[in-house]
């Protein structure tokens, strides 16, 4: 029997893949492993997350199908379930995400894949480790195009502790457990779900929204941006996951260079979708022009909230980002069989209206603990230096 361990299930990409997961093959065993003080609260927040995918008797129907181990993975004790003997399966998707907490993402992203990477070389019928990265291995100063075959930079200079504990991790897992069958999976960025918007979560789109309303997008207004839903993200990592074979050992699941989101087709996705809003004529942000960005979002949004300064914050950390125009290739992915993605153009209007009625603000909200713990000062906010330096 294929058993998969899936750790990260809680969160937005990992409650998908497992959503997909249980609806495309009954016969795959789930063994979740899940933070909680107990089963019980485990459990809850299995199922809460499962509910934004499947809805509530759907998932109430689909955990039964889960085994749950209640653990940590940086907690290695945890992890010495006898269950876990039986894995051949490993989806590992959890993550500290934050954008400041370098040390809380050093211990989870990369002492937390080492006890798992540790805990896996004892599993004795285990096939593939799948590990989820990311594509921005390639720190501040990208190449045009990265590829799938490009390693990570060892002098690369990261903008945010996510993305350069990642790496590490990444790095580690060959280094020291080469002898495992690990594949890098590395998404580019994930948000909104074809089907069901931005009710799983909203995270990012919020920022896509900001920006519109700010008629402001970062770096060529020619360019573009690489992004996927959600639930093609799953059904890429369930595939893969379960392939008999694989002929790579590294995957982008991006969107590259045939389906990025271009500006000009994002702002007249916007206006279909807004007809009453005045046309889209997108100004460009140029990394550095930290002060013209501030103005824009002050006499748009205001900044007379903590919160709506933490949006600020986050959003001059996705614009650098943005700013970087870089493109991930994709070409071992399409290789394997799988389709390309749609542009987040395509789907915009079911992220617009599902869920109705939230605000910018309140979408912001699924992204807060990102950029929480940064000191509230307005002033900060001016300043040249990178937001997560």
């Amino acid at each position: 029997m294929t058993t998969v361990l899936l750790t990260g299930a809680t969160g937005f990409i990992g409650g998908a893949a497992l959503a997909y997961g249980l609806s495309r093959d009954p016969d795959i065993r789930w063994i979740c492993l899940v933070r909680g003080n107990g089963m019980a609260q485990a459990r809850t927040r299995l199922l809460e997350n499962l509910v934004r995918f499947l809805g509530a008797e759907a998932a109430r129907e689909a955990i039964l199908r889960v085994e749950i181990v209640v653990g940590d993975i940086t907690v290695p004790a945890s992890l010495e379930d006898r269950r876990l003997d039986a894995v051949t399966h490993i989806l590992h998707l959890a993550a500290d995400t934050s954008f400041r907490a370098q040390e809380h993402c050093h211990l989870v992203n990369v002492e937390g894949t080492r006890a798992l990477a540790a805990r896996a070389g004892r599993m004795p019928h285990l096939q593939r480790f799948l590990y989820g990265g990311t594509a921005m291995i390639c720190g501040g100063n990208p190449p045009p195009l990265v590829r799938e075959s490009d390693a990570p930079a060892e002098a690369a200079q990261h903008l945010v502790p996510y993305t350069r504990t990642k790496v590490a991790a990444e790095t580690m897992l060959r280094h020291e457990f080469a002898d495992l069958p690990v594949v890098m999976v590395r998404p580019s960025i994930v948000t909104g779900h074809r089907t069901l918007g931005c009710i799983p979560s909203s995270s990012i789109f919020w920022m896509f929204r900001a920006g519109d309303r700010l008629r402001l997008v970062a770096g060529e207004l020619a360019g573009g941006i690489d992004v996927v839903p959600v639930d093609w993200t799953a059904e890429v990592l369930v595939g893969l996951l379960t392939k008999p074979a694989l002929a790579y050992d590294v995957y982008h699941l991006s969107a590259g260079e045939a389906k990025r989101t271009t500006w000009d087709s994002l702002a007249a996705a916007f206006e279909r979708c807004d007809p009453q809003g005045s046309p889209r004529r997108y100004g460009r942000f140029d990394d550095g022009d930290w002060k013209t960005l501030r103005s824009r979002f002050q006499a748009v949004f205001g900044l007379d909230q903590p919160i709506k300064v933490a949006m600020l914050r986050a959003m001059r950390a996705y614009y650098q980002f943005s700013t970087l125009g870089v493109a991930f290739d994709n070409r071992r992915l399409t290789d394997e069989g799988f389709a390309l993605p749609p542009t987040l153009s395509d789907y915009l209007p079911v992220c617009l209206s599902a869920p109705a009625n939230l605000s910018i603000l309140d979408q912001f909200a699924d992204d807060l603990g990102m950029f929480d713990g940064a000191p509230m000062v307005q002033e900060n906010l001016v300043q040249a230096k990178p937001v997560a330096a």
